[in-house]
């Protein structure tokens, strides 16, 4: 895409800014495993790994005259494919991200966001990120695997602009589950004339691996 995905900063963000109250006593730190796809799934499709990367975000509670910090580490995973394009050659325009993040525990209280927020929320939440995607618009969904599981993932349409100023129709997909104790979320974004992706989508879907 026109400009690396800055969604998994956005996403650890979203894991502590709800739901934490009472007393705090002693550090508290989360971490999730991470979430990667697997080397047979890459060669299968034709994507390449980008970055695995740690994002860590902490935030202070106040409770009964009291400070505490909650450490949360989150992991995004990001895999992109060439493609020509008119006028333009050969650039990065497909990408394929996983984020991982805790379910957090505090004083016998379990949340993370990421629970709460709908497949769209997840869409317009990471494409206001990329400030090159517009117009995001539901344009289906269907059952898929994803870590062993049948997930609901929902297929957006959007307005993409590149860096040099060519446009294009694309297709985002969203889907999210629960695995091992994290919330793991998968988003795909592809030009629309882009043969096969959708199905290489599913395919990195189902070659996803997290934990042990």
């Amino acid at each position: 895409m026109t400009r690396r995905v800055a969604a998994g900063i956005l996403l650890a963000l979203l894991v502590v800014t709800s739901g934490c109250t009472g007393v705090l006593s002693g550090p508290v730190t989360f971490s999730a495993s991470q979430a990667t796809v697997s080397d047979a799934a890459l060669e299968e499709t034709g994507y390449e790994h980008n970055s695995t990367k740690a994002m860590n975000v902490s935030r202070t509670f106040s409770a009964a005259g009291q400070e505490k910090e909650v450490e949360v580490t989150n992991w995004v995973s990001e895999y992109h494919q060439r493609a020509g394009l008119p006028g333009v050659g050969e650039q990065k325009v497909a990408v394929f991200a996983t984020f991982s993040s805790p379910q957090v525990e505090v004083l016998g209280k379990s949340f993370n966001p990421l629970a709460k927020y709908s497949n769209r929320q997840l869409a317009q939440r990471f494409t206001s990120q990329l400030q090159s995607v517009n117009n995001v618009r539901k344009a289906g969904s269907q059952n898929r695997t994803m870590l062993g599981k049948t997930t609901r993932v929902t297929t957006f349409e959007a307005s993409v602009t590149t860096a040099a100023g060519i446009q294009f129709d694309a297709n985002v997909h969203v889907t999210k589950v629960e695995h091992e104790g994290d919330h793991v979320v998968a988003i795909a974004v592809y030009p629309q004339k882009l043969p096969g992706q959708e199905e290489k989508v599913y395919r990195l879907l189902r070659g996803i691996e997290h934990g042990e």
